[in-house]
């Protein structure tokens, strides 16, 4: 398998002097009262994620690994031993890092944690300044990996950082496994990891495969994925199709689309799909807009799950089948990861059943010029349209009776990319819904629906904060997860932030002028958490609301 551990390559240059102009308005429930003043931030980050959920009872630790001084591109190998003191059941495992950035200069680093070839952590850094050494703690529920955890496994953390005379900040990262005793909220399955770690992915080799003998006894299935670009590739939006694209360091990359999914092939065939959402990093576009709140996600990047059940049936035959991850439309390269986690039916040693409908195919995708350019290197105004409407279907034949499953996959991506002499702007719009739907002796259904946008202004005019020239860029993710199941709910965050421009000839300042970020959340039991923090310079003030229930 080729796995890259090359440290990714910050191309802000590049993008920041492609992009220019506008907004993103997004709806989202207003905070509850309880503004503070503002106050020094520190080498504090910024984070408003919601707490992760923790139950009550004893719990016990695994260190993973101690806070180290990752330096150069070595892997740290792991020996991941189960907890002597709990050895289950677990009601719930969650993961927590520790990281922090010494002062100097340094790029944003990818971080990235494996046990037993499943990824349980992908994320990247923040990047710190003369006088400001950033330090975050992330978390990461890994219950459903519990199958995994219960035996002793290897595993390894990876955080690319070189060191030089003009990179000299070091990074700082330790880990540990917090598990929680009680009853398990489900019977421990199989966990399968496709790719042992992050695997590399490009137009020379878009797919990577394992082939795989499954238990005979599957009744569900569904895959973890993650992916990361990398290069040109972590502007993958910002690609020009054919020969729009000016072949030169001030125009676009050339591509055959602006857009991005990952694939999950059975045996060669198509058996499910996911759009790639943008995601910036800290050294991304502008380094200033990030000194103090990283983008959304980019410090704890969030896998998706594909349901994969009506495939089960087809899997249970007790014969190998190849899964594969592909890309077909990656350009330099993405890396990329996929863990199979499945239910079995322990009173059956053989399942049987059937996949009854498939028409899953590529995204049709549609790219129309809208407007001509005005002048030379650029490509006027261009639009891209990704749509899907294709479902899967099958069945497995239970003691309980037979369980069909019909999983529903919607796509509606938009990206419009205006770029002339003086003028650019970008706006991006993704709607993704997966619905499953099960009909048996306990009929269900799960709707998950996810908005990403995005707007990127350089050169914001009018002038903003007594800012001539500034970068702002406004971010929206909201996903909602309804219908049966203990985990529905609504998550919402916002994200406005604004720099002075910068250029090759003038470096960006050392903190942002402004930023405000939002979060809301509401759990299945109609508990909400919002918070919203403003930060001007060096200082933050926030606004608060408790986690309580909505008034009736």
């Amino acid at each position: 398998m080729d796995i890259d551990h090359m440290p990714r390559v910050r191309l802000c240059g590049i993008m920041g002097r492609a992009l220019l102009a506008a907004g993103l308005s997004a709806s989202i429930g207003a905070p509850a009262a309880g503004q503070t003043a503002p106050r020094p931030i520190g080498n504090a980050v910024v984070d408003l994620s919601p707490p992760l959920p923790r139950p009550s009872g004893p719990s016990c630790t695994v260190t993973l690994f101690d806070r180290r001084d990752f330096q150069g591109d070595e892997p740290l190998p792991l020996a991941y031993r189960p907890p002597a003191d709990c050895p289950g059941p677990w009601h719930k495992v969650v993961l927590e890092a520790d990281f922090d950035v010494t002062t100097g200069t340094q790029f944003d680093r990818s971080a990235d944690l494996t046990l037993g070839g499943a990824t349980l952590f992908l994320g990247t850094t923040m990047e710190p300044g003369e006088t400001y050494a950033p330090h975050w703690h992330v978390a990461r529920d890994v219950t459903d990996y519990a199958a995994l955890l219960r035996t002793p496994t290897d595993g390894r953390a990876i955080l690319v950082n070189y060191l030089d005379k003009d990179h000299d900040a070091h990074v700082h990262w330790g880990a540990r496994l917090v598990f929680y005793a009680g009853e398990a909220p489900a019977p421990d399955g199989v966990v399968l990891p496709v790719t042992a770690g992050l695997a590399r992915l490009d137009s020379q080799k878009p797919m990577v495969s394992r082939t795989i003998r499954f238990p005979r006894n599957l009744t569900r299935l569904a895959i973890d994925l993650f992916a990361i670009g990398q290069e040109r590739e972590e502007f993958w939006y910002d690609c020009a199709p054919g020969n729009l694209a000016q072949r030169n360091i001030f125009g676009p990359p050339p591509c055959d689309a602006p857009y991005r999914e990952v694939e999950v092939r059975i045996d060669g065939r198509l058996a499910g799909v996911r759009s790639v959402q943008p995601d910036i990093f800290t050294g991304g576009i502008n380094p200033g807009l990030w000194r103090r709140v990283p983008a959304l996600r980019a410090l704890n990047l969030p896998p998706a799950r594909v349901d994969l059940t009506p495939f089960a049936a087809l899997l249970n035959d007790g014969q190998p089948h190849v899964i594969a991850l592909a890309m077909p439309t990656a350009g330099t390269f993405f890396r990329v990861s996929g863990t199979l986690i499945g239910t079995v039916d322990p009173t059956r040693p053989v399942v049987t059943g059937a996949l009854t409908a498939n028409t899953l195919a590529p995204a049709r995708i549609v790219t129309r010029q809208l407007r001509a350019p005005r002048g030379p290197g650029a490509i006027g105004t261009v639009q891209t349209i990704a749509t899907r409407a294709d479902r899967v279907e099958g069945y497995v034949d239970t003691p309980h009776g037979r369980v069909v499953t019909r999983v529903a996959y919607d796509l509606d991506q938009r990206l419009t990319n205006t770029r002339d002499t003086g003028v650019s702007s970008k706006r991006y719009d993704a709607h993704q819904t997966m619905t499953v739907t099960t009909h048996g002796t306990t009929p269900s259904r799960r709707r998950i629906a996810e908005r990403d946008t995005l707007a990127i202004d350089i050169g914001v005019q009018p002038p903003l904060y007594g800012v001539k020239n500034g970068t702002q860029i406004a971010q929206a993710s909201e996903r909602t997860i309804s219908g049966d199941g203990p985990d529905k709910g609504r998550a919402a965050q916002t994200l406005t932030t604004f720099a002075p421009s910068f250029s090759l000839f003038a470096p960006p300042q050392p903190t942002p002028n402004r930023v405000t970020v939002t979060v809301h959340d509401m759990d299945a039991g109609g508990r909400r958490y919002d918070k919203t923090a403003v930060v001007t310079d060096d200082t933050v003030a926030y606004t608060s609301g408790a986690m309580t229930p909505p008034a009736r």
